[in-house]
């Protein structure tokens, strides 16, 4: 992989990572309507879901993060 590679994966996940972040936030009804966030809130509550929502898009970015810095795990 090279630089723009890593730099090209990394913006994605970010972008990603923040549309659920504030797709979970402000309660974005086409977020909260897929069948995963749906089945997750029937089972944890709306709120709960909202909130475990964000953690995984804070998660993404921060991995998407570190994949455009170019931070390889050293096997």
């Amino acid at each position: 992989m090279t630089a723009t590679h890593d730099l090209f994966v990394g913006v994605l996940a970010v972008l990603f990572g923040c549309f659920l972040a504030a797709g979970a936030l402000f309660n974005y009804a086409p977020l909260m309507s897929l069948a995963k966030p749906k089945r997750l809130a029937r089972t944890v509550g709306n709120g709960w879901a909202r909130g475990i929502i964000a953690l995984i898009g804070l998660a993404v970015v921060a991995m998407g993060v570190l994949i455009a810095s170019g931070w390889r795990m050293r096997w």
